[in-house]
């Protein structure tokens, strides 16, 4: 995925992960990995 996209539907959700990752197919925790991944240190 995009982060483009997970960023935009991030926003439409109020940043609630759940929703997010429901609405993009994936299981929460898969998206939490990629945001853990994204975030910079």
């Amino acid at each position: 995925l995009e982060w483009e996209r997970i960023h935009e539907t991030l926003v439409e959700t109020g940043f609630n992960i759940s929703e997010t990752a429901r609405r993009l197919g994936l299981h929460r925790r898969t998206l939490a990995r990629k945001l853990e991944k994204r975030v910079v240190r």
